[in-house]
Parts: structure tokens; sequence; C-alpha cells
């Protein structure tokens, strides 16, 4: 993962798509699988971390990527 201008992790258009489609799989995401992170996105990432005991936020960290990888 890459880092903004304010040094917070940016995700790519791919990473992105793994995430959602993993959602997707997992049961937290109902959108298109287009890269896009948007409030659909968001809202399924916000869903899974509450599910998983995790903080709860946007964060598409390599941490919370990871966990999605093991669990989903």
């Amino acid at each position: 993962m890459s880092v903004n201008e304010r040094g917070a992790p940016t995700a790519s258009t791919q990473e992105i798509m793994m995430i959602q489609e993993s959602m997707k799989v997992a049961g937290f995401y109902g959108g298109e699988i287009d890269g896009v992170a948007g409030p659909e996105t968001y809202s399924a990432v916000r869903a899974y971390k509450k599910h998983h005991h995790m903080p709860v936020n946007n964060s598409l960290s390599d941490e919370f990527v990871m966990h999605l990888r093991e669990f989903a």
C-alpha cells in the first residue's frame, strides 16, 4: 500500500477490488466490484471491523487487509 501526501495509507484500485471481493464473499459488501472506495465500501469495512472486534473506522490499513485475507 502507498501513502498520500499526509502519510496516510492509500489503496490501489486492485487492492480495493480485492477488499470488495473478499468482503462480498464474507457477506459484508453488496455493491459492485469496481475498485472505488466509496460509501458502500466504507460501510462494509466498518461492519466487518465491528463484527471482528476491531477498531471501527474507514482505514484500509495493511493490518485490516491481512485480517480480511485470513478470515474472509
